[in-house]
Formats: structure tokens, sequence, C-alpha cells
């Protein structure tokens, strides 16, 4: 979830939502702007200051508010996933060639989730997972394996079902062994 060039808070984001939390945001519209890279001085911000820029575009900031809290803590790891302290920017030469240039701007990985708390770096938004979102955790990895285990998208008559896999996945300590031993013997895959 990069550009391959640097990270990309808002994939990371999306992906956490997606297949985590099985709360996938809204598509953005079809007009979206892209990042101003024309802001004087833009390749010395902060993503987490680039996005906020881009959050003054009145379109953006209700869906940003939501999503951006979700990557922003991801930051120190870079397109490949490795730890780094200090971001790798592409600028323009004056002959209009892209060459590396260091950011001088330190990682901003904090940010302040949609329920108000504020979190700095990937430790801080596992324990706030694990306070705030560990039901939400639970029944999303359900749904996913259990789509994948049918071969085909959950349904409303499903529900039931995914509830008492989600209860005994916590009740269990979140072991993925018993999860799946739940869903190779639940009625949904036996009887379908």
């Amino acid at each position: 979830n990069s550009t391959g060039e640097d990270s990309h808070p808002i994939k990371r984001a999306v992906w956490i939502l997606e297949r985590l939390l099985d709360d996938p945001p809204a598509q953005p519209p079809a007009n979206v702007p892209a990042l101003d890279s024309e802001t004087p001085g833009f390749d010395k911000l902060t993503l987490k200051e680039q996005l906020a820029v881009h959050r003054q575009d009145s379109a953006c900031v209700s869906c940003h508010l939501k999503i951006d809290p979700w990557g922003i803590p991801l930051e120190h790891y870079d397109a490949t996933g490795l730890f780094r302290n200090e971001a790798i920017r592409l600028t323009a030469t004056s002959k209009g060639r892209a060459r590396r240039n260091a950011s001088n701007a330190p990682l901003d990985a904090s940010d302040t989730m949609p329920d108000g708390q504020e979190i700095d770096g990937v430790e801080e938004l596992k324990e706030y997972m694990l306070a705030h979102k560990k039901d939400q955790f639970a029944r999303a990895i359900v749904v996913k394996m259990m789509a994948y285990a049918l071969g085909r998208s959950l349904e409303f008559s499903d529900e039931e079902e995914v509830q008492r896999l989600a209860a005994g996945f916590q009740e269990e300590g979140y072991r993925l062994g018993h999860l799946i031993e739940s869903i190779v013997t639940s009625d949904l895959l036996l009887k379908r």
C-alpha cells in the first residue's frame, strides 16, 4: 500500500478499514483533486501536513478526517515496509528530470482518531484497536474467512452464524486455529 516510491497513508488506511475492520470508506468522488504539489515548500511538508493542505478543499475534509488517522500512524514505514526516520521525496531538477532528494521535514506519525483520541505511531494504533475495535476486528476476520471458505459473499441470513463464530473467536483469545476449525465445522460450510 504505497506509491512504489513512498508510503501512501490513504491506501494503508483504506486497507485497514476494509480488511481489518470490515468498514470500507465510501468511494472518492470522480473529480477528487490530487495533492497540490505546486504549494510553495510542499516537498518539505510531512505527508500529514500535505494531507492537511488537501483537506482545505471542503469536498475532501469529511472523508479524510475519517480515513487519514488510520494511515498516518504507519508513516515510519516506507514503501517497502522498512522502518525509517525521514521521508525520501522525488523532486524535479531545473532540467525537469526527477532526482531523489531527502526531505528535511521529520516524519509525523501522530493523528486524532475519529472519536477524538490522540495516537502516535503504529504501537498506539495497535493499542487503540485493541481497546476500541476488537469486536469489530473479530467480526471482520470471521466475515473475510467465511466468505473465502464458502466461495461467496455473505448474506443477511448468515449473520447469526457470523456473530456466533466471532464470539467464539474472541472467547478463545483470537486464535486463528480455533476460528478455522469453527468455520470448517459450521453448519454453513457443512450444509452448503
